[in-house]
């Protein structure tokens, strides 16, 4: 089963990449245009990297917290930088709590930066836990960006049995 696990987790962020590719990018004062290369723009002479992604497992925490529960997550941002669209898909949960972006490293995690769930789901859940836009309101995205290209930013979702987080992953 686990030998599964990371082609499925795999093909499942292909499909979610595609699922953005073809979205329509709008450029100021041209008309949209559809693009099927989502992951880089080119802005002047740099081109940044605006598509990231978490795969959460329970191995992520530290101590380790031995669950089922698996994850990923998914994370746009806009290309002018004042958006960051999300997916976070879990499955083999029970009692999701909450689940946030932190601030910190693997042991040492810091405060939340941004919530991406607030509910209380009781039971199994599998697929989409949530969805949304992030802006400058929520999070200083800038930062955000920051953290995440220096490797200081990761999901965790945190369960009923886990309040300390059940399932987590570096947003790479």
């Amino acid at each position: 089963m686990k030998k599964l696990f990371v082609p499925f987790v795999a093909m499942l962020l292909i499909l979610i990449a595609m699922d953005f590719s073809f979205a329509e990018i709008s450029h100021s004062g041209k008309k949209a245009v559809k693009s099927s290369k989502s992951t880089i723009y080119k802005s002047g002479k740099q081109t940044q990297k605006y598509v990231f992604k978490a795969v959460l497992t329970g191995k992520f925490k530290s101590p380790a917290v031995k669950t089922k529960a698996k994850g990923h997550a998914v994370f746009i941002f806009s290309k002018d930088g004042k958006e960051l669209s999300y997916k976070l898909y879990v499955y083999d949960i029970d009692s999701v709590a909450m689940a946030h972006i932190h601030h910190g490293t693997m042991g040492k995690e810091g405060q939340i930066a941004a919530w991406l769930y607030k509910g209380k789901i009781t039971g199994k859940f599998n697929g989409l836990l949530s969805k949304g836009v992030l802006t400058n309101k929520d999070i200083n995205l800038d930062s955000l960006r920051t953290w995440i290209k220096t490797g200081h930013a990761f999901v965790l979702v945190h369960t009923q049995m886990n309040p300390n987080g059940e399932i987590g992953g570096l947003i790479k």
